[in-house]
């Protein structure tokens, strides 16, 4: 499985990083896990079709992880009037966020939604959901609780791909890292934990409960992305991980 980095950036753009996204590719098919609002411009920037994302898996609702999706789908249907299915699976409500975000970024648009083929799939609490092809387990995690906040693990085939989402320290990541080939947390502080998000140093701290072949970082701060060495590796945009 191939795994490129299309943004692994904090809701600031800390040191000029993109947005949360991140595709992963097997067979001919993409999938993009998280979908912020720098989405499409990377995309662009890397030569990949909006058409050729079959599946948006959206950890919380929040901009930076979920807000690409309004322009993805008018450059799906204006500039390529797509006729493929796409698949957006998120937390309770994924259908209506997706929706009312529409109509708030372009007034008037959300009959685009209407007119592409999107199936719009929930996924449940320690429960795989399974659809096209792809397996999806959920776990809630600490961190705003409008955004209905959720770490992910994906089983395709034979990897399995796993992502903390946004969070404060939360035993559910253990679960979500349990048979992982890859794990990606986030850590957007170095030392002290702050409300929401986690701190590099308390994940170092725990490093030994994480069952998985290999800890990336992401949503990284100025003060996590500008040290000289760290003992987990940090992702940067661009970056492209063959698993």
């Amino acid at each position: 499985m191939k795994l490129t980095i299309l943004g692994c950036g904090d809701a600031f753009g800390s040191e000029g990083r993109f947005n949360t996204s991140f595709m992963l590719e097997q067979d001919h098919r993409r999938i993009l896990v998280d979908c912020g609002a720098s989405t499409l411009i990377r995309l662009k920037q890397l030569g990949i079709l909006v058409t050729s994302i079959d599946t948006i898996v959206i950890t919380h609702f929040h901009g930076d992880h979920y807000g690409g999706i309004p322009f993805l789908v008018l450059s799906n249907h204006i500039e390529y009037q797509r006729t493929t299915p796409l698949t957006i699976i998120g937390p309770s409500g994924v259908e209506k966020m997706v929706f009312a975000l529409q109509e708030a970024l372009y007034p008037g648009t959300s009959k685009i939604l209407e007119a592409l083929n999107i199936t719009f799939v929930e996924y449940k609490d320690k429960h795989w959901t399974n659809t096209n092809d792809l397996e999806v387990y959920a776990r809630p995690v600490t961190h705003a609780i409008p955004s209905h906040p959720h770490g992910v693990k994906i089983r395709w085939e034979d990897k399995v791909f796993s992502f903390s989402g946004d969070t404060e320290w939360n035993d559910s990541l253990i679960d979500l890292a349990d048979g992982s080939d890859v794990f990606v947390i986030e850590s957007n502080n170095l030392k002290e934990d702050s409300p929401g998000h986690l701190s590099y140093q308390t994940i170092l701290e725990r490093r030994a409960l994480f069952n998985t072949k290999r800890m990336l970082l992401t949503h990284m701060g100025a003060e996590v992305i500008n040290r000289n060495s760290l003992e987990i590796e940090r992702l940067s945009d661009g970056q492209e991980i063959i698993f």
